[in-house]
């Protein structure tokens, strides 16, 4: 049976042989009179950098009219710093037809600033299929300002297999599609990820970190780690921070970290701003700050706001307007709004308005937010609503509630309506509740229904006052519990009033005291109508007035009903002091 011999991988020693055995076959080739061998043998020892040793085979090949050794020659002229030398030969050698002479060519007249020189060589290297001439040519024409001739080029060297050209390519139809319609900007950012994925495959790090935050702003972040990590392990100090973001987000801070740290070290302000946070959050302040200064180091203003935040955490108010300041003067938009407010509450009114223009100017929504309250505190209606209108517009939750009342006060409805609703899609549990009210005030009554129907088709609004119940506002609490009383729903209208009234709604407290009388438990209901006559109810004092007169407690009963006809409202006053006086003559009789 005859055995199988398993093929060992050759080391390098094995290709040292090999090429050792080449050299000496071109050597005595090329000794024996072959052209061909003094141009490869020449060319050899060129790779290799022996120069002198390589230019007598180049040499004499270049005599008997081998054209890739008069390109070799020219380059090895050119490394010696003959480089007119070394342009004759190349245009010996591009003449005969050599597109890398050509290409090599036209980058010496480009040096020399003869560019239509350049452009010619270059575009003859370029037709004839030459990778190299090809994106030099696009080169050259880029920084003429041709784009077309420019792009055409680059993504003729790209097809060729250039990994500069693809990524360049990839970085123009990037920045195209910010000037294109949204169904163009699909179609070019989809063909941009395939250029940067060429490049990335042949190793460019910058394409593989491009192509990593395409692929994270998608969604595909296993994929996007894989080209941050293969970036960041190029040197890519943008991808290591990128691929620390990446982790954390993942719940690995550990890992995060590490990465942060290589980025930091190679200078990435934002890692090293990254990793203070990192420290901050731990309590490490000497590490933070460390950390934060590294990012200011390296040319990142947001250093020198987070050192500001850091400082303004421990109650340091000197450093932290200090760095606000330094941050503020460099643009830095949410320092000045920061700086401002800590101006505002030394009392420097003064002193912060400009800051919080300037942030506000400089796009800074809390900032536009924060001028509309200025204003507002001056009585300065119509200023503050444009502060007010212009920070909703960026989407400011807050701004936009502000807004929303303003309108109902003028009287414009539909208006309101938009500002309330956008304030409380925002989350806003005030904007939910006043939106319910508005769409309360207008739904038509209820049609009757059939005995025993049951009723639990929600309204839009009561789905607003529900919403704003959930997030803890009193007032959309008890108007749910009315409601579902409404609906006879008992259990479900004490659940809701019952926590109006913990959270100090004396509105609550009240509702739940009635509900629990109607169901037979009148001493608990005695306790919530006392914590709401407490709080200033009228009516819950004149309920415990009723209750008090009832069980023959006279002087409790009058004692309650001298503070309901105090506490009103008319029709409370009326009522109570008919009780009081009564009461009176009681005990008096």
């Amino acid at each position: 049976m005859q055995s199988s011999r398993r093929e060992e991988p050759r080391d390098q020693a094995g290709e040292a042989a090999d090429e050792a055995a080449e050299e000496l076959r071109r050597r005595l080739a090329a000794e024996a009179g072959d052209i061909e061998a003094m141009s490869v043998l020449g060319a050899m020892l060129l790779r290799r950098g022996d120069l002198d040793g390589a230019e007598p085979h180049l040499r004499a090949a270049t005599a008997a009219g081998d054209r890739a050794a008069a390109n070799n020659l020219g380059v090895l002229l050119h490394q010696r710093g003959y480089a007119d030398e070394a342009a004759g030969w190349w245009r010996i050698a591009a003449v005969a037809g050599s597109t890398a002479a050509a290409h090599a060519l036209g980058r010496h007249h480009r040096e020399r600033g003869d560019e239509p020189a350049a452009e010619y060589w270059l575009r003859q290297s370029a037709e004839q299929g030459h990778a190299l001439g090809a994106y030099a040519l696009a080169d050259l024409l880029e920084h003429r300002g041709d784009t077309d001739g420019a792009e055409r080029w680059m993504r003729a060297a790209a097809e060729r297999g250039h990994r500069e050209a693809a990524y360049r390519l990839a970085r123009s139809l990037d920045r195209r599609a910010a000037r294109v319609s949204d169904g163009d900007a699909v179609r070019v950012l989809e063909e941009a990820e395939q250029w940067y994925r060429q490049a990335a495959a042949r190793g460019h790090r910058r394409a593989a970190l491009h192509l990593g935050a395409i692929l994270e702003k998608r969604g595909e972040l296993k994929e996007a780690g894989r080209w941050y990590l293969t970036s960041a392990k190029d040197g890519e100090a943008r991808a290591a921070c990128a691929l620390g973001f990446l982790l954390r987000d993942a719940g690995d801070t550990e890992n995060a970290a590490v990465w942060w740290l290589r980025a930091a070290q190679d200078g990435d302000g934002n890692a090293a701003n990254a990793l203070g946070a990192l420290h901050a959050e731990r309590g490490e302040t000497q590490t933070a700050e460390r950390w934060y200064r590294a990012a200011m180091d390296a040319g990142d203003i947001n250093g020198a706001y987070n050192l500001g935040l850091l400082c303004a955490d421990q109650g340091r108010t000197g450093p932290a307007e200090q760095w606000y300041r330094r941050a503020a003067y460099a643009g830095h938009r949410e320092a000045a709004n920061a700086l401002a407010i800590l101006l505002l509450r030394a009392g420097d009114e003064t002193g912060a308005e400009p800051w919080f223009s300037k942030a506000a100017e400089a796009g800074s929504v809390d900032a536009a937010f924060n001028l509309g309250i200025l204003h507002a505190g001056r009585s300065e209606d119509d200023a503050a609503l444009r502060w007010y209108e212009r920070a909703a517009a960026a989407g400011h939750t807050e701004a936009a509630l502000q807004v929303g009342m303003a309108r109902l006060r003028d009287g414009e409805e539909g208006e309101a309506e938009r500002f309330l609703r956008c304030a409380a899609g925002g989350g806003s549990a005030e904007a939910a509740y006043r939106l319910a009210t508005v769409l309360d005030a207008r739904r038509p009554p209820e049609p009757a229904h059939e005995l025993g129907e049951p009723v639990n088709r929600r309204s839009e609004c009561e789905e607003w006052y529900e919403r704003a119940a959930s997030q803890g506002h009193r007032r959309a609490q008890v108007r749910v519990g009315m409601l579902a009383a409404a609906r006879g729903d008992v259990v479900e209208a004490a659940r809701w009033y019952r926590e109006a009234a913990e959270a100090g709604s004396r509105n609550g407290a009240f509702n739940l005291g009635l509900l629990l009388a109607r169901e037979g438990s009148e001493p608990e209901a005695v306790l919530w109508w006392t914590r709401a006559a407490d709080a200033g109810h009228g009516r819950a004092a004149l309920r415990l007035a009723l209750v008090c007169a009832r069980r023959g407690e006279l002087a409790e009963g009058q004692r309650w009903a001298d503070r309901a006809a105090a506490l009103g409202p008319a029709a409370v006053t009326e009522r109570a002091t008919r009780l009081r006086d009564a009461l009176r003559e009681e005990l008096s009789a």
